[in-house]
C-alpha cells in the first residue's frame, strides 16, 4: 500500500491500481479487511468498490489478498459501510 493505493495483477498479470477507500480489522476474529475501487462506476452511477481480507508481512506490507467468502464476512463488511452511510 502506497499513499492509499494497491497495485493488483489479473488474470493476464496486466497491472491495475486501486484506491483503498477503507481498511479495517474485525478485532474479534483478527481479520484485516480492505474495500478498494478502481473508480469505475455502475450503470446507476455508483462507485463500484471491492472487498478482500488480506494478511501483513513482518514488514507491515499487504500480502496475500483473498476474497470475501463467509457470509459472516459479508455482514461485518456490511456493517460497517452501513454505519458509514448514516454518518
Amino acid at each position: 500500500m502506497k499513499d492509499n493505493y494497491i497495485t493488483l495483477k489479473d488474470s493476464s498479470g496486466k497491472k491495475h491500481d486501486y484506491r483503498i477507500l477503507l481498511d479495517i480489522e474485525d478485532t474479534n476474529s483478527k481479520v484485516n479487511y480492505m474495500i478498494y475501487t478502481d473508480e469505475n462506476k455502475d450503470k446507476n452511477g455508483d462507485l463500484i468498490c471491492y472487498a478482500s481480507t488480506y494478511v501483513l508481512s513482518d514488514k507491515g506490507n499487504v500480502t496475500k489478498l483473498k476474497p470475501v467468502c463467509t457470509e459472516e464476512e459479508y455482514d461485518f463488511i456490511g456493517r460497517i459501510l452501513g454505519s458509514l452511510e448514516s454518518e
